[in-house]
């Protein structure tokens, strides 16, 4: 039997569900809202999203309409003043697994803490968390050891979507360096993003081919797909249909599935169709034992 192992944790996560089904019913009430930057990485998502109306700017400057909305990443305190002054009504769709750490950096901000941000410095969610804190910093910043060197107490959280293998081997090397008499560490990785990281190490060992679904721009899909890279040498992107249609599957028995957190239900039916319906029977990852167990 040809195999089609799909993911538990597979679609969208809590956070972007409620991001673009809040972004979905203001498009419906309003017919135009407005965002700096895509709410959230995936191209297919976003297309649909603007053909209801959500307008993507670049600034604050640019927005034009009434109503503003806050990607799932998070977005700094400066451009969030910005965005008020000019009287639009914000709507905060902000992941609350991102809410948790700007508040977190407010607090330490107040108790005197140097913060250290491990993570993408180019990543919206790193840019917002930066402006959160009088003294921030992101680990690999220019001139980063003078920075940090002689600092009284320093406290380092990671970007959410950070692998905890990735998280785990900066934190080593950032504690290597001379830094603060006092440091607190925080993990800060998304349990969702870890379990998804997890079932892509397991899923990786037990198929031949492995597929994973979602925007080649996501942070959390990238780092699925590192991850099962380094189990199989089958792995392949798929951000759109005409990704797999056609693709060569002579010889090959099973295909696992996973998927990044901004991937829709939607578009996961239609590439698991696919797949059905030339000769995969598919079944769902349950067991270390065996791998996989039949869907109901």
């Amino acid at each position: 039997m040809k195999k089609l192992v799909v993911a538990r944790n597979i679609g969208f996560c809590f956070g972007v569900r409620r991001t673009v089904e809040m972004a979905e019913r203001l498009l419906s009430e309003y017919g135009e809202i407005y965002s700096i930057g895509d709410i959230v990485h995936n191209p297919l998502v976003m297309e649909r999203l603007k053909s209801k109306g959500l307008q993507v700017v670049r600034t604050p400057e640019e927005i034009e309409g009434e109503r503003f909305i806050v990607r799932s990443h998070g977005i700094g305190t400066g451009t969030l003043d910005c965005i008020q002054k000019k009287g639009v009504e914000v709507i905060d769709a902000t992941c609350p697994s991102v809410k948790k750490i700007q508040s977190l950096i407010k607090k330490l901000d107040n108790q005197k803490y140097f913060i250290i941000i491990i993570g993408d410095k180019k990543h919206p969610e790193v840019i917002g968390l930066k402006e959160y804190g009088k003294n921030t910093l992101v680990f690999g910043s220019r001139d980063f050891s003078k920075k940090v060197k002689g600092l009284e107490k320093a406290a380092v959280i990671g970007q959410t979507t950070l692998s905890f293998e990735e998280y785990t081997k900066r934190v080593r090397r950032l504690t290597s360096l001379p830094l603060a008499r006092e440091v607190v560490i925080y993990n800060t990785i998304c349990k969702v993003t870890g379990e998804r990281q997890k079932e892509a190490r397991e899923i990786s060992k037990v198929v031949d081919v492995v597929f994973v679904l979602g925007g080649r721009n996501s942070s959390n899909t990238a780092k699925l797909y590192e991850t099962a890279g380094r189990y199989n040498r089958n792995v392949f992107y798929i951000e759109r249909m005409k990704d797999i249609e056609g693709f060569s599957l002579s010889g090959v028995d099973s295909i696992g599935i996973i998927s990044g957190t901004s991937t829709s239900d939607d578009f996961i039916s239609e590439v698991k169709e696919y797949i059905k319906k030339i000769g995969y029977r598919e079944v769902q990852y349950n067991d270390k034992r065996t791998g996989c167990r039949k869907n109901a």
